[in-house]
């Protein structure tokens, strides 16, 4: 049996995030890995690599839409324990990834586990925390994806660099990883509850005596869906597909921009990477706060419009090539670094906005359709950077992604309604979300 919620919900929001930060190690190696490993020890061609990267993708795309109305019915944590357990076995299918096929079918069950783990994450967070604490609460949790992805980086990528990525490098890491997620699970079992309240049963409804055929049934069930949600959470949704799709079209393309114009040198591409990964690890909770103060809209529109910036600069670096060589890795890290902070203050505001924009009732169904437009974006995204890169130009997907990303900001600010919101008096505690192994676990 779960336990019941504890006066002090941070206490579960805590536990929480602890089991999410080790199911998160991970992340951080996969993001150069996958290109680094496949290509080397796997001779793996470019159309597989782009697989294997979509695939995770598509699966939480697939996976959200039932999560959310589902977790709506039955509760959140049972799809987060799913979703830390499966997040094992794909651990379990990395480690012996000696093929391509043992890779596909580790990025397919991580992209499954993600989306019972993520989306039950949210809502759980979005059930405990105040709406007055909403930014900083989804910040802590951001925080807990990139600060994994750090830390297993910090275990792993040193050995993998030293082996060259080398097979039994690789199992080593990834049984290391599987170990770390079970631990999570465990911590999970113990001390995360069940945070939603089942409604209570109002009248029956009205059964009309005309049979209904199965089909209008089924559009009838699909109209009542979306008439659940908001307007402005539609449009919101809207403006997520698009910046989700040119910023996930970025992703295959930066790596391939780095070794091809400034330096193929693995070491020097994860140290450029450091910085950004920093700032996503420490500070989302803390730039959540802007979210409380000024609202949701301008952290959004202002994170938007400094990515869109980097994007249209960072192409043009290549230009002091001639003048510091590779050195131009400095400015780079800069420009990552300042977009990375953008983001750190966008990404728990937008969340906090969903939050905001839905109730109690339709709350996972909110997320659902908010993770849904992130993996449309994100399954879209990678295969229309190529065709941009390949076809045009390789700079073309960052020219891409400064437009779009600049015209959701103005959407944001001009067309975004936020709903008026409690707002306490007395001051908002400074809540730092705890840090593994030393935060606290109460």
């Amino acid at each position: 049996m779960p336990e019941p919620i504890n006066d002090d919900p941070m206490v579960s929001l805590r536990a929480m995030r602890r089991a999410l930060s080790l199911s998160s190690f991970p992340i951080g190696v996969l993001t150069l890995g996958i290109p680094f490993y496949g290509a080397g020890p796997l001779k793996l061609d470019p159309v597989q690599i782009g697989v294997l990267v979509s695939i995770y993708a598509l699966m939480t795309l697939l996976m959200r839409p039932i999560v959310g109305p589902s977790m709506d019915r039955w509760g959140r944590r049972r799809f987060f324990l799913a979703g830390l357990t499966l997040q094992i076995f794909s651990n379990g299918f990395f480690a012996i990834g000696s093929s391509y096929d043992w890779l596909f079918w580790g990025r397919l069950t991580q992209g499954v586990a993600a989306g019972l783990l993520w989306l039950s994450a949210y809502a759980i967070t979005a059930d405990l925390a105040a709406k007055s604490h909403a930014g900083n609460m989804f910040g802590a949790v951001e925080e807990m994806l990139a600060r994994g992805g750090l830390y297993g980086a910090i275990i792993g990528a040193p050995l993998l660099l030293v082996a060259n990525f080398a097979q039994w490098s690789w199992t080593i890491m990834f049984l290391i990883y599987a170990g770390l997620n079970a631990l999570g699970l465990w911590i999970a079992i113990k001390r995360v509850p069940e945070t939603w309240q089942k409604p209570p049963h109002g009248a029956p409804l009205h059964v009309p005596t005309i049979q209904r055929t199965v089909i209008w049934q089924f559009f009838n069930a699909i109209w009542r869906y979306f008439r659940s949600i908001p307007q402005q959470l539609w449009l919101l949704a809207a403006i997520v597909v698009c910046t989700s799709t040119a910023k996930s079209g970025l992703e295959p393309v930066l790596i391939q921009f780095v070794q091809k114009t400034i330096t193929s040198n693995a070491v020097l591409v994860a140290l450029a990477y450091i910085p950004p990964a920093v700032v996503f690890a420490f500070l989302q909770s803390r730039l959540g706060k802007l979210s409380d103060r000024v609202g949701r809209r301008p952290p959004v529109a202002a994170g938007l419009f400094i990515s869109g910036l980097s994007s249209v600069i960072v192409p043009n670096l290549t230009l002091l090539l001639s003048s510091i060589g590779q050195w131009v890795l400095l400015p780079l890290s800069g420009f990552w670094t300042a977009e990375a902070v953008g983001f750190s203050a966008a990404t728990p505001a937008e969340q906090a906005l969903v939050a905001d924009l839905s109730d109690e009732n339709t709350r996972g169904r909110s997320f659902g359709v908010y993770t849904t437009a992130l993996s449309i974006g994100q399954v879209i995204g990678p295969t229309l950077g190529g065709f941009l890169a390949r076809d045009i130009a390789l700079s073309a997907p960052f020219y891409f992604n400064t437009i779009v990303l600049w015209a959701g900001a103005g959407i944001m600010m001009w067309f975004i309604k936020e709903p008026p919101r409690h707002v306490r008096l007395e001051p908002i505690p400074h809540e730092p979300p705890s840090q593994w192994p030393s935060g606290g676990g109460k």
